[in-house]
């Protein structure tokens, strides 16, 4: 099946990292259209996202991606384009290998403008026959990649496809955006990656590759990969993760404090980190963690939950000796990235927006009572 297509888009106001309707009223309106297209039961499509601004090789990795996937796979792909030209569709159908279906929403950004052409084509390729092996999204690079996760997470909820993974780009010329006060599409896809790649890597000097390597080291939560690439080519390791599949281990808390680098990723890190099995706390759980001389703990809850920021601020503030990270959903349609060092409280908003993540970190000579923290995050959670 070769078809490249392109739909029409009405023109809303695009509200940067909100979220225009609520899940439950969406997922009943997915339940109406679904009646009327009958979807079959049958097991979710897995998906990826790509993501990054303008320019930073979105459509070059997608390309080596179709150029190189098992050629009796059926790949979907949905590019959202700034107008309706069509012409990355078009470089992404021309590298293509065996069957695949490209799709074009134009209107810059897909999760506002396109929004209905983005979910209408994402109904029709779930009922699709045959439905598609793998569907791959492409976010404009002036649009905002939490509308993607948000939408798509919603037809996880209705069992149509499985989000397995977030893969953010960067250039090597725009590595300082990683640090901008606002979030535009450089920070934005940084922080809602699974895996962060740094492309054009071959006009990067030292510096900025070290400047890369120690932005992503810090971002939270931690990164599954993250390490330079050239020509689009993600490197077999990342592929290796990417088509394994493990869309479980990426929708819960990570079980390193620090991400997986793109050495480790290839010679492993045991011995840096270990973690429990899995506690469950209300509707969340939690991995005890201990990372060389540090001990403490990492807590999951379901992005129907919220927490009350003004709580948390207090907590953070108490405990100044404890290390705290956390991205929580505060409001219906408002997330913040929460950390506190040595006593200092900083709070902002952020792009994530797959589920709630706690992390508490305390040294070997502070006193950590896990069953006290889970006691903490239940007093603060709020209704759905």
């Amino acid at each position: 099946m070769r078809r490249i297509r392109s739909r029409g888009a009405r023109a809303r106001s695009c509200g940067v990292g909100r979220v225009s309707r609520s899940t439950a009223g969406y997922l009943w309106r997915l339940g109406s259209l679904r009646r009327r297209e009958p979807v079959a039961v049958s097991a979710p499509i897995p998906a990826w996202v790509v993501a990054g601004p303008l320019g930073c090789g979105k459509t070059t990795l997608i390309a080596q991606l179709l150029a190189t996937k098992p050629a009796a796979e059926n790949w979907a792909v949905l590019l959202n384009e700034f107008s309706d030209a069509g012409i990355d569709a078009l470089t992404v159908a021309a590298a293509a290998r065996g069957a695949y279906d490209v799709r074009m929403v134009p209107g810059g950004c897909i999760c506002c403008v396109g929004e209905q052409d983005f979910r209408r084509n994402l109904l029709q390729l779930v009922a699709a026959d045959p439905r598609p092996t793998r569907i791959i999204v492409e976010p404009s690079g002036i649009g905002h990649p939490a509308g993607i996760v948000e939408e798509l997470l919603m037809h996880e909820a209705a069992g149509g496809l499985r989000l397995e993974a977030v893969i953010g780009l960067v250039d090597a010329d725009r590595v300082a955006l990683l640090e901008a006060d606002d979030i535009e599409p450089a920070r934005a896809a940084a922080e809602i990656a699974d895996f962060l790649a740094l492309t054009k890597a071959d006009r990067a000097d030292a510096r900025t590759l070290q400047k890369f390597s120690s932005i992503a080291n810090t971002l939270y939560p931690a990164k599954r990969w993250f390490g330079p690439i050239a020509g689009g080519v993600l490197p077999a390791v990342v592929r290796d993760l990417l088509e394994a599949g493990d869309g479980d281990a990426i929708s819960r808390v990570a079980r390193s404090t620090r991400p997986v680098s793109h050495v480790a990723a290839r010679h492993g890190h045991d011995g840096h980190a270990a973690s429990s099995a899995p506690t469950p706390v209300g509707p969340g759980e939690r991995r005890d963690v201990a990372v060389l001389e540090h001990h403490g703990a990492a807590w999951t809850f379901p992005r129907r939950v919220s927490f009350s920021r003004a709580m948390l601020d207090e907590l953070a503030n108490n405990f100044a000796a404890v290390r705290i990270k956390a991205v929580v959903r505060v409001a219906e349609d408002e997330w913040c990235l929460l950390q506190s060092v040595e006593g200092h409280v900083t709070s902002a908003p952020t792009a994530w927006r797959r589920d709630n993540r706690i992390e508490v970190i305390a040294s070997a000579t502070q006193h950590f009572d896990p069953a006290h923290w889970d006691a903490e995050w239940l007093r603060q959670l709020q209704s759905s």
